[in-house]
C-alpha cells in the first residue's frame, strides 16, 4: 500500500465515522422532534374533546402514563396554554387549537427537513462505504475482500 493510498483510505474511513455519528444525532433529533408532535396532537385531541363538553359536565382527561382522571368542566370555553419558560396563559379553545395547530405544523417542517438531511446523509455514507472498499479492493490487488459467512 502506497503512503497516498493509505492517506486517502484514513480520510474515507474518518468521513465515514463522521457521516455515521451525524447519522445518529440527525436519528435523535427526528425522535425527538416526533415525541412533541406526538404531545401536540394528543393536546389537540382533547381539545376537539373539550369543545363538544358543556359546563359542569365530567369527562376522563388522561394525565398521560395511560392515567386517566374523572376531571369536572368548571369553564369549557378557556384554556390556560404553556408558551414557554413556565409563562402560560389563558385563551380560548379556538385560539389555542390554531397556537398548537401552527405549532405542530411548523414541527412538522422540522421533522421532514430532518429526514430530507438524513436521507442526504445516508446516501453520502453509502457512497463513502463504496469508495472505501473499492479502494481496499484495490490496495489488495484486485482481489476481492474476505467476506465472512
Amino acid at each position: 500500500m502506497t503512503e497516498e493510498q493509505q492517506k486517502l483510505l484514513g480520510k474515507i474511513y474518518n468521513e465515514q465515522q463522521l457521516a455515521e455519528s451525524n447519522l445518529t444525532l440527525l436519528q435523535q433529533r427526528i425522535e425527538v422532534v416526533q415525541v412533541y408532535i406526538t404531545n401536540y396532537s394528543s393536546g389537540i385531541a382533547v381539545l376537539e374533546e373539550i369543545e363538544k363538553r358543556k359546563e359542569g359536565e365530567t369527562m376522563l382527561m388522561n394525565v398521560g402514563g395511560s392515567i386517566f382522571v374523572e376531571a369536572k368542566l368548571a369553564n369549557p370555553d378557556k384554556v390556560t396554554r404553556g408558551i414557554g419558560n413556565a409563562v402560560r396563559i389563558e385563551q380560548s379553545i379556538s385560539e389555542a387549537k390554531a397556537a398548537v395547530l401552527e405549532s405542530l405544523k411548523s414541527l412538522e417542517k422540522q421533522r421532514d427537513a430532518l429526514t430530507q438531511e438524513y436521507e442526504r446523509l445516508l446516501a453520502h455514507a453509502s457512497n463513502l462505504n463504496t469508495q472505501f472498499q473499492q479502494l481496499a479492493t484495490q490496495i489488495q490487488g484486485g482481489a476481492p475482500p474476505d467476506q465472512e459467512e
